[in-house]
C-alpha cells in the first residue's frame, strides 16, 4: 500500500535522520553506508556480480540484475554451510564477472562489484571489462577489504608493478608465488608443509585473494592502468572501503 505523501516523505526524513546517526557514531556501519552511497549514485539499470548472501539494497526505480559463474544450486551447495539460515542470492545471469562476455559495450548503468576484485588475477583487465559494458558516464561500485582490519594483515601489498604485468603477461607466472603467500600468512602452513598444501591449492585453483591493496596503493593502480574512468569516492566502512568510479564521457 502507497502512503499518502505527506507520510512518505516524513518516513523519507526519519530514515534519513537514523541514517546519519549511525553514521555519526563514530565507526561506519557497512551496510547504512553502502545504502547512502547507493541512493547516491546509482540510477536505471545495472548488475550486481558475485552477491551470495549480502546483494546491495539499491534505491527505488534502479533495476539490478545478478550475475555469477555458478547457478544458484550451485551456490547454495558450496555457500550454504558458510551461511546457515542466510538466503543466498539465485543469479539472473550466468557469466564470468570478470570478462562479462554476455553484456554488450555501454548497455548497463552501473555495475556493482563488492569484495569481488581481489579474487581476480588480472585485476586491471577485469576493471577494463566492468568499464567498458558501461555507458558513458556509468558508474562502477565497488567495496574491497581493507587487510588492515582482515586476515590479510600479515600478507605484502600489491604493487602496481605487479597487477601491471598481471595484465600484460597473464597471472601464470605470479599464481604459485600468490598462493604460497596465503598459506604461510593466512592458513600458517608450515614449511615443511608448504609444498603439498600450496600444489593442493594449485590442483583445485582455490579462489585465494590473489592481491591485497590498502587504498592509497588501488588508487595508484587505478591511475598507472590508465583507465577510462574518473574517481568519485573513497570512503573506509569498518572492515572495508568503497570505491566508485565513473566511466569517461566518449571523446
Amino acid at each position: 500500500m502507497r502512503l499518502p505523501p505527506r507520510l512518505d516523505h516524513r518516513l523519507a526524513r526519519l530514515r534519513r535522520e537514523a541514517r546519519d546517526r549511525v553514521l555519526g557514531r563514530g565507526e561506519p556501519d557497512l551496510k547504512v553506508v553502502r545504502e547512502d552511497l547507493a541512493v547516491r549514485y546509482l540510477r536505471g539499470s545495472g548488475i550486481e556480480i558475485g552477491a551470495l548472501n549480502f546483494p546491495m539494497r539499491v534505491p527505488p526505480g534502479v533495476h539490478v540484475r545478478y550475475v555469477d559463474r555458478q547457478s544458484g544450486e550451485e551456490l547454495r551447495a558450496e555457500y550454504g554451510a558458510m551461511y546457515p539460515g542466510v538466503p543466498i542470492v539465485a543469479p539472473d545471469v550466468l557469466d564470468d564477472g570478470e570478462r562479462l562476455a554476455t553484456f554488450a559495450d555501454g548497455s548497463l548503468d552501473f555495475v556493482i562489484a563488492n569484495h569481488m576484485l581481489e579474487h581476480t588475477e588480472d585485476p586491471v583487465g577485469t576493471l577494463r571489462h566492468h568499464l567498458r559494458v558501461l555507458r558513458p558516464g556509468g558508474v562502477l561500485f565497488l567495496a574491497l577489504p581493507h587487510p588492515v582490519h582482515t586476515f590479510d594483515a600479515p600478507r605484502e601489498r600489491t604493487t602496481v608493478e605487479h597487477v601491471l604485468r598481471d595484465h600484460a603477461e597473464g597471472p601464470q607466472w605470479s599464481r604459485r608465488a600468490h598462493y604460497e603467500d596465503w598459506a604461510r600468512n593466512v592458513r600458517e602452513v608450515g614449511e615443511e608443509d608448504l609444498s603439498e598444501y600450496v600444489r593442493t591449492l594449485e590442483a583445485e585453483r582455490a579462489n585465494i585473494h590473489f592481491h591485497v591493496w590498502e587504498p592509497q596503493g588501488f588508487l595508484a593502480m587505478v591511475a598507472a592502468a590508465a583507465l577510462p574512468a574518473t574517481l568519485e569516492c573513497l570512503l573506509r566502512t569498518g572492515h572495508e572501503y568503497v570505491v566508485i568510479l565513473r566511466r569517461d564521457p566518449v571523446a
